[in-house]
């Protein structure tokens, strides 16, 4: 590594809510009709009867379920319609039908459904009710269960911007199950893969520490704006320079004397979508040495915390470090290219070159072209490690931001972009959107 670390920092970032679902079902036919259940009144009244049960005969069909009380905008409760009872060899009843949810007022109602019986046995329809009406984004009221095969429900699209709910699935008939709904919905992070966090109550974000062996390590956390612990997340390390500190990497302050504010983590924390976490690790004196691995060690137990209690893709998982800290970027790219997708170091070198047999990693770097502190031929021996690593040919062809070249050839998947530009020992001016976009991809 250089050694002649004079005012250095860095910092690092990484870079994604599912709509409720409705299914409705379909019973069987013939029998008697149940009498529908009259709607309440705008104070709240009560639906009057039930309907009356279908007669039932030795191969008949089933009856149809009694028809709920229509639900209105003040909330009332539907009444109950009861479905006739089948022969003893008819098919199952139709179901009930839902109330239907409005979509400003009061709170979001639920359509009760009717479980039909099942074939060649002469099911009794259940009874349909109503949902309450309602209101202020209600979401939609759930459908009965269909007769036989369940019906398929609507999946949820998201995305940066959230996806829509997808149409409920058409409920089975007697002798099979329903189609399921059309996706609704655009974007967001497809094919992630869960950790074991999802669906747990998340920590609260900010400071905090962790105990790596005997030693005491601090970190700070940053949370999505409306993580709901159950959509999976990006999850984006970073790490500052020589002279900084994850506060620094936090804040977005300059990442050492004389350079300008870069926002907080380099920038890429005000390009991400809401579905990244951002973590920013702080060094023991001395700086990233990982010294008998202690840093690396720290890492591995930071990745396996947050997969235990948030909700992480652990299929992207990012670093990125300015300096001190992009050594430490590659550092992790050298040794824990298993678990990190791709890293984005600035201005850094090989500190204790890489382990052989790594598996690819993509790679972005830039570099300052009149860099004082680490000279652009480290950052370059840096990359060509890469290079190797993910098969590429010397070929390269123009990438973005301008002055950016992509290599040709590379392993699918694992791209190596270099970057360098008319600098001093400093993060590309471009540094938070030229990384978002690469990290993005994933």
């Amino acid at each position: 590594m250089h050694t002649s670390f004079t005012a250095w920092s860095f910092a690092s970032l990484v870079i994604g809510s599912a709509p409720s679902l409705v299914a409705c079902g379909n019973g069987g036919g013939d029998g008697s009709q149940g009498v529908a259940g009259s709607s309440p009144t705008s104070s709240g009244g009560t639906a009057d009867t039930s309907g009356g049960s279908g007669n039932s005969t030795s191969s008949g069909g089933a009856g149809d379920s009694g028809t709920g009380g229509t639900s209105i905008p003040s909330g009332g409760t539907s009444g109950t319609g009861t479905g006739g009872s089948s022969g003893s060899s008819g098919g199952a009843s139709n179901s009930g039908t839902g109330g239907t949810s409005i979509p400003s007022g009061g709170s979001g109602g639920t359509a009760g459904g009717a479980d039909g019986g099942s074939t060649n046995s002469g099911g009794v329809a259940g009874s349909a009710q109503g949902g309450a009406v309602s209101g202020d984004g209600g979401v939609s009221a759930t459908g009965g269960n269909p007769a036989a095969g369940a019906g398929g429900s609507g999946m949820a699209g998201s995305g940066a911007s959230g996806g829509t709910a997808g149409a409920s699935g058409s409920g089975g008939d007697v002798t099979g199950g329903g189609s399921g709904g059309a996706v609704g919905g655009s974007g967001g992070l497809t094919n992630a893969v869960p950790s074991q966090g999802c669906g747990t109550a998340p920590p609260a974000d900010g400071q905090a520490t962790i105990d790596v062996g005997s030693t005491t390590r601090e970190y700070i956390l940053r949370l999505p704006e409306g993580y709901d612990g159950t959509t999976p997340n990006r999850i984006v390390f970073a790490f500052h320079g020589m002279s900084g500190s994850a506060v620094q990497v936090d804040n977005g302050d300059p990442p050492r004397d004389g350079l300008d504010p870069t926002g907080p983590y380099f920038g890429i924390r005000a390009e991400a979508d809401g579905q990244t976490i951002f973590v920013a690790g702080q060094a023991l004196s001395g700086g990233w040495t990982n010294s008998d691995g202690r840093d690396i060690d720290y890492v591995r137990a930071l990745v396996d915390r947050f997969e235990t209690d948030l909700c992480v893709d652990e299929s992207r998982i990012f670093a990125t470090g300015f300096s001190y800290g992009a050594i430490m970027t590659i550092t992790v790219a050298c040794n824990l290219s298993d678990i990190f997708r791709a890293v984005a170091p600035m201005s850094g070198s090989l500190q204790n070159g890489c382990p052989a047999g790594g598996q690819p990693i993509a790679y972005w770097a830039s570099h300052g072209t009149s860099d004082p502190t680490i000279n652009i031929s480290e950052g370059e021996a840096a990359r060509d490690e890469f290079i190797q690593r993910n098969h590429c040919q010397p070929d390269t062809s123009p990438a973005q931001p301008d002055g950016c070249v992509t290599y040709q050839g590379c392993d699918s998947g694992y791209p190596v972009d270099w970057c360098p530009f008319d600098g001093i020992h400093e993060p590309h001016p471009l540094s938070g959107s030229a990384i978002w976009a690469f990290l993005s991809q994933f």
